[in-house]
Parts: C-alpha cells; sequence; structure tokens
C-alpha cells in the first residue's frame, strides 16, 4: 500500500492534487494500491470517486505534527512497511523526521529551504539546477529525482503536440484550480476593455475553486470568450491553442510539452523560481507578478500578445526551444522509483 498525504483549497492550489494523481494512477497501472489521506473536503471533490480515502478528522488537530499519530494508526493497521508520498508545502523536516520512525518518505521539493530527512526527493523543476541537492544529500540515503525527466503529466500528453499556425486565432487564459489573486478576472476585464476578444477567440479555464464564475458568465455574454469548468481532456484542448496564458504553475509544463508559445505570470511566493527556469532563455515570456498593482501585469499580457501575434519567427523559436524538453513519462519514472524503494 502507497499512501498519499495532500490537500487542496481555497489557499493551496489543486497543482498539488493533481500531480498526485496521476502518480496514483501509474501505481496502479503496476499493480500498487494506492490510498489517499486527506483533510479537505475540496480534495476528495477532486479525486471524484476514482479513488481510495481517508478523512483525517479535524477535531483536536491543531498543528500539522498532532495529525502524525492519527496518520501512523492508519498506516500500521493497514500495512507492516507503507510508503508515504507528500505533496504539500507545510510539511517541514520535522514533520518528515516523526513519519521516517514508521514509514518510508517521499516528498516535493522545489523550495530547497533545509534538508529533508526522507527517502525520495523529487524536483522536476527547469530550475532544480540553482539549488546544490546534491552537495546537501551527499553521502545520504536519499534517492534524488531531479529535472524535467520526472514531471508527471497525465497520459493523455504522452503523444500530442499542437500546431503551429501564422495567424493567431485561439489563446488559452488559465491560472490553476483556485485563484485567490483574481487574476483571470483582472486579466479578462483588460482584455475586453482593449477589444482584442473582437479579434482572437479566449479560451479561458475556470479553476473549480474559482469565485468569480458568475462574473466570468456575465463578462462572456456576447463576447468571443468560451468559458470552460472541467475539462476532461486538456491535451485535446491545447491542440487549437495558438498562444497559452497561465500562472507559474503545473500547466507550464503542460505547455511546454505540447509546444505553445507562452505567456506567464507569478502568483505566489513558491512560484518565483519557476520564474528562473521557464524565463530562462526565452523558453516563455514572463509578464510579472499579478500580486503587485505597479507591476501593471494585464496590460503587460496584452502587449505581449499583440507581440507574438505579429512575430510568427518569435513563436516558431519558441517553440523550436521547447521541443523534447518533455517526454511525458515522468509520471511513469516516479512511480517506477516508489515501488523500488
Amino acid at each position: 500500500m502507497i499512501f498519499i498525504r495532500t490537500d487542496s483549497n481555497n489557499e493551496v492550489a489543486t497543482g498539488h492534487v493533481m500531480r498526485c494523481i496521476t502518480i496514483a494512477d501509474k501505481l496502479i497501472k503496476y499493480g500498487e494500491k494506492v490510498k489517499f489521506i486527506v483533510k479537505d473536503v475540496d480534495t476528495v471533490n477532486l479525486l471524484d470517486g476514482k479513488f481510495e480515502y481517508i478523512n483525517i478528522p479535524v477535531d483536536n488537530i491543531r498543528t500539522i505534527y498532532d495529525e502524525i499519530l492519527y496518520i501512523k494508526y492508519i498506516v500500521n493497521s493497514e500495512q507492516n512497511a507503507p510508503k508515504i508520498l507528500l505533496d504539500l508545502y507545510i510539511f517541514d523536516a520535522e514533520y518528515m523526521h516523526k513519519l521516517k520512525t514508521f514509514a518510508k518518505v517521499i516528498s516535493f521539493d522545489d523550495m530547497f529551504n533545509e534538508y529533508l530527512p526522507i527517502d525520495l526527493l523529487i524536483n522536476y523543476n527547469p530550475h532544480y539546477t540553482v539549488y546544490d541537492y546534491h552537495g546537501r544529500y551527499r553521502n545520504k540515503n536519499i534517492k534524488l529525482l531531479l529535472g524535467m525527466k520526472y514531471v508527471p503529466l497525465r497520459e493523455q500528453f504522452e503523444k500530442l503536440s499542437s500546431k503551429f499556425h501564422k495567424d493567431v486565432k485561439n489563446i488559452l487564459l488559465i491560472s490553476g484550480g483556485g485563484d485567490k489573486e483574481h487574476a483571470l478576472l483582472k486579466i479578462i476585464n483588460e482584455i475586453c476593455n482593449k477589444n482584442m476578444d473582437l479579434k482572437y477567440k479566449f479560451h479561458v479555464i475556470v479553476g473549480i475553486l474559482n469565485e468569480d464564475v458568475a462574473i466570468f458568465e456575465k463578462i462572456a455574454d456576447n463576447k468571443n470568450i468560451v468559458l470552460y469548468n472541467n475539462v476532461h481532456n486538456m491535451a485535446e484542448l491545447m491542440q487549437q491553442i495558438d498562444i497559452a496564458i497561465s500562472a507559474a504553475g503545473t500547466v507550464l509544463f503542460e505547455c511546454c510539452k505540447m509546444q505553445i508559445p507562452t505567456i506567464f505570470y507569478c502568483m505566489a511566493d513558491n512560484q518565483e523560481d519557476v520564474v528562473k527556469g521557464f524565463g530562462k532563455d526565452d523558453l516563455m515570456l514572463y509578464a510579472g507578478d499579478i500580486r503587485f498593482i505597479d507591476q501593471q501585469v494585464p496590460a503587460h499580457i496584452t502587449q505581449l500578445i499583440e507581440y507574438l501575434d505579429k512575430n510568427a519567427l518569435v513563436r516558431e523559436e519558441m517553440i523550436m526551444r521547447m521541443q523534447n524538453k518533455i517526454d511525458g513519462k515522468g509520471a511513469e519514472r516516479i512511480a517506477k522509483e516508489i515501488i523500488k524503494l
């Protein structure tokens, strides 16, 4: 049995749960049993009845450390040598050290804040090289999975890519499952103020935790804007996209795999390092941090759309830089390493 401890809510992006689901699918494919351990009801909704899960009771759990005894009871009642995959930024070295007393521990780590006493560490971001992982974990019995070969994309992305069109017609706009900065709303308002919907068709992915759905529906009425609430095959949709606009999250890896010229923005502290990776060598175009009004990110995004539209050669060069960066088999590689522990 492999347990996965993760969550998603209005404060925590859905990307954590979604990449865990992708890895869980591969583990099950290889004959492993998987069970999620969660606290938030939003996480249960994302699991969509496809996976077993156990709810941690919120009563009497004041800190993350209070839940460890409960997790120990859960995993030891089901298996003598359990493995636990962690995917939340709140889990620190102390939490992981306590888990290590009764389980093998796997965790993502793209922050490099402290030494983590775990068995398997994953950082698939292109900027991982700015940190000395090999130095920190030298002579430690910890397996490191570093680089974009470990990007856990859904299977639908493995064999697809978008098609280049000289004229820009279809533009994708997405911010993630939630959107506490109301980034989509800010960008859409700027697009409409400049009447850009008269020239382009905007495909807007509204995350399931987004609070602005009703506003989007009013704005999209009589506009060349299509709203999507639940896209089952994102790769298929991306095949028709000429330019993507996204927050600096998991979607950037999907855009890279699909070879879509992409404009991206930052909306959280943990995304700041992502800028270093995807913004390097103009792999993608960075529009700024949307949390800061003085950066005028929505206006910058519309300027970059016009720039890419007028410069087909620039888009072709971006596509060429994306080729072969990601092969879509990262989740499979991670699953195999977890099984080998």
